[in-house]
């Protein structure tokens, strides 16, 4: 049994227990938040075991092995480096970190003191993303990505009002590319790795950028990726090659299903994933996988894989101007 602990109680956590119920093996012993009414009612729907305003209590509370950091991004840092010095495994909501210095301090702390440290992000762990990897070949030289991650939020009519909540909040890390953004990133250095140049044109309201188009240079193709919060628009991923090309008319952050389509026009569909209504579920199945079995090397290749990210966002909000407070 993994006995957890969550600092957070907001929209997310809810979705964190519901995916971990349906891995099984998961005991959820204590939850923290400033916010007692929200936190309360997460505590008696989901039977977690106690609740308290005081993070340090789930932080430092010998019974739980696991913390599962689900605050604005830009207290992300501190608590899991809190958790990290208390002995604790850390699950770390997306975006792991808005600096690159701050992932490569936890991850190397993590290390350091053998633990794990997990970035959820839904996509790599998913089937359907694997064999992406794996049939990219099919695709013969690539030459154009092409993704779009745009979902109107309510908040963006909040802060239009001038009530800015954490989701747009630059002193709490908010913004597009924050929040979807990060996903597009993760898809497309998960395939290809750390691109040659990253320039990012972002439309910005209250320092934060609502929606925003991130360009990404190989030298020999290049990936544009939209994230929008202030408007919608289709969800879909395509890369192109010479020999055909790969389209899922879903966000990055799912890839329910994708198909290849070659020059002559054959096609072939998948539909890997489990559980589709959950799409938190496969990342929760590897973290199972590497505490039980205590596979700090595979989840320390998880954590390469989230410094070229974070590197790659860090490089992307530089370029638009956006500073986080």
């Amino acid at each position: 049994m993994i006995n957890v602990g969550i600092i957070g109680a907001g929209f997310i956590v809810p979705s964190f227990i519901e995916a971990t119920k349906m891995v099984k093996g998961f005991r959820y012993v204590g939850i923290a938040s400033l916010n007692e009414e929200q936190v309360k009612a997460v505590k008696e729907k989901y039977g977690i075991g106690y609740y308290t305003l005081d993070n340090d209590v789930v932080l430092s509370d010998p019974d739980i092995d696991v913390i599962y950091v689900a605050v604005p991004n830009g207290a992300h840092y501190e608590i899991a480096k809190k958790a990290l010095l208390n002995g604790k495994h850390v699950i770390v909501e997306k975006p792991f970190v808005p600096h690159y210095k701050q992932a490569k301090e936890l991850i190397d702390l993590a290390k350091k003191k053998g633990l794990i440290i997990f970035d959820a992000v839904t996509l790599v762990h998913m089937p359907n993303f694997r064999k992406m990897k794996e049939e990219l070949p099919k695709l013969g030289e690539i030459k154009m990505i092409d993704l779009n991650f745009s979902q109107y939020s309510s908040r963006y009519d909040k802060l239009k009002q001038g009530i800015v909540l954490p989701a747009f909040d630059h002193k709490q890390a908010g913004g597009a590319m924050m929040d979807l953004g990060i996903y597009n990133i993760n898809y497309i250095v998960g395939l290809f790795g750390e691109p040659k140049k990253v320039f990012y044109s972002a439309n910005i309201h209250k320092k934060v950028d609502t929606s925003g188009v991130l360009v990404l240079d190989y030298g020999n193709f290049k990936a544009t990726a939209v994230s929008a919060k202030d408007c919608r628009a289709p969800l879909y991923v395509t890369i192109q090659g010479d020999k055909g090309y790969l389209r899922s008319d879903y966000a990055s952050s799912v890839i329910s299903d994708f198909h290849i389509v070659d020059n002559k026009g054959n096609t072939k569909e998948y539909k890997l994933n489990k559980h589709i209504e959950e799409t938190h579920y496969h990342e929760f199945v590897e973290f199972k996988r590497l505490f039980n079995e205590k596979d700090l090397a595979k989840a320390q290749e998880y954590n390469q894989h989230t410094l070229k990210t974070i590197k790659v966002l860090e490089k992307a909000l530089a370029c638009a101007g956006i500073v986080f407070d």
